[in-house]
């Protein structure tokens, strides 16, 4: 019996959805895709581009067309009602991050999925990806000594979203990476500010320093992140960048790159010519082998523990990095941030 499998929003995000399993079912990984959206003519076009089928109506996806499990890419404020709604019928779902508008709904729908013994996952795909999984390896054995500090820039230019500003739609990335990168350990404190976009409730810069428990990888006083996001990025345009400072060595990140990573080495924080002068300490490429895109990566492993759900293995075994409980905390973050940049 083949399987089948929904995209729910033909948005931007969503069309990289359909993209994406539109060449795993070319791999076979699935056997056929549904495009979905409440635009008719919206989904029709997409499913004519990928060679798909295509709906209106999300409720029907699984009387009209059988599915096994579905990405849902739609606004916001719709994750969680449509994953608790598909969950209820028996559908294992990935929701786009993030996975509801507060922790309360989060939680809900994690309570969804286990009481309907289905699979969540959420759209943290950087957790995929293969350099920060590299850099994780690294910081777990040692390699560039005790974390001291973390710095991560996500910038582009766009307009205001009308549902969430940049700390919901972007900074829960780098918050949940330095989380992940810290060995799922929680942040000790959170501090920020932000700057109102010309929609009202709606930031559209920020800045976020993240405080870690003493002794974190190492630190006894405890590493610490500082996480820069913006649709104001007039200057330098789109960046993806991750900078992680340890004492023997340092680590460098473009998302944008699925190939490998920059290691900056300084051993037990050595100055001097040799090691860079004023300037960077010398840098080696760390190269990845098999690296493939962030998303490909999440998708490829979601379609895969739904298989293997849909055989009897338990959900506490499939190899899932961003599962339902992960959103929950990532909410978290989002409105530890979010209260923090508020006036006092």
């Amino acid at each position: 019996m083949g399987t089948t499998v929904a995209v729910v929003g033909t948005g931007y995000w969503g069309r990289n959805h359909v993209r994406t399993l539109a060449a795993l079912k070319d791999e076979q990984l699935i056997d056929q895709l549904i495009v979905c959206d409440v635009d008719q003519n919206r989904a029709r076009e997409l499913a004519e581009e990928f060679d798909c089928e295509w709906h209106t109506d999300a409720l029907t996806l699984r009387e009209q067309f059988g599915i096994d499990a579905a990405t849902i890419a739609t606004p916001t404020p719709m994750h969680a009602p449509l994953a608790i709604a598909l969950m209820e019928q028996g559908v294992d779902v990935m929701v786009e991050k993030p996975l509801a508008m507060n922790e309360s709904e989060a939680q809900s729908t994690v309570e969804c999925a286990k009481k309907h013994g289905r699979l969540l996952c959420v759209g943290h795909l950087f957790r995929y990806h293969v350099a920060i999984r590299k850099a994780a390896e690294m910081i777990q054995t040692g390699t560039i000594g005790p974390v001291l500090h973390i710095e991560s820039e996500r910038l582009s230019v766009r307009e205001p979203r009308p549902d969430i500003g940049v700390i919901a739609a972007l900074a829960i990335h780098d918050m949940d990476i330095c989380r992940d990168l810290m060995g799922d350990i929680d942040p000790a404190d959170i501090d920020a500010f932000s700057l109102p976009s010309e929609i009202e409730g709606i930031e559209d810069h920020a800045v976020i320093h993240m405080r870690f428990p003493s002794n974190t990888c190492n630190n006894p006083l405890g590493p610490s992140a500082q996480i820069t996001v913006s649709w104001r990025s007039r200057v330098r345009g789109k960046v993806r960048e991750l900078r992680i400072i340890g004492r023997d060595a340092s680590l460098h990140i473009d998302y944008l790159d699925h190939t490998g990573l920059w290691i900056h080495k300084h051993p037990n924080n050595v100055r001097g010519q040799e090691w860079g002068g004023f300037g960077a300490a010398p840098r080696e490429r760390v190269e990845i082998k098999g690296g493939e895109p962030s998303l490909t990566a999440e998708l490829r492993a979601f379609i895969h523990a739904s298989k293997a759900h849909s055989k009897g293995q338990s959900l506490d075994t499939l190899n899932i990095l961003a599962p339902g409980p992960i959103g929950v905390i990532g909410m978290k973050l989002v409105e530890a941030a979010l209260q923090a940049s508020r006036p006092a």
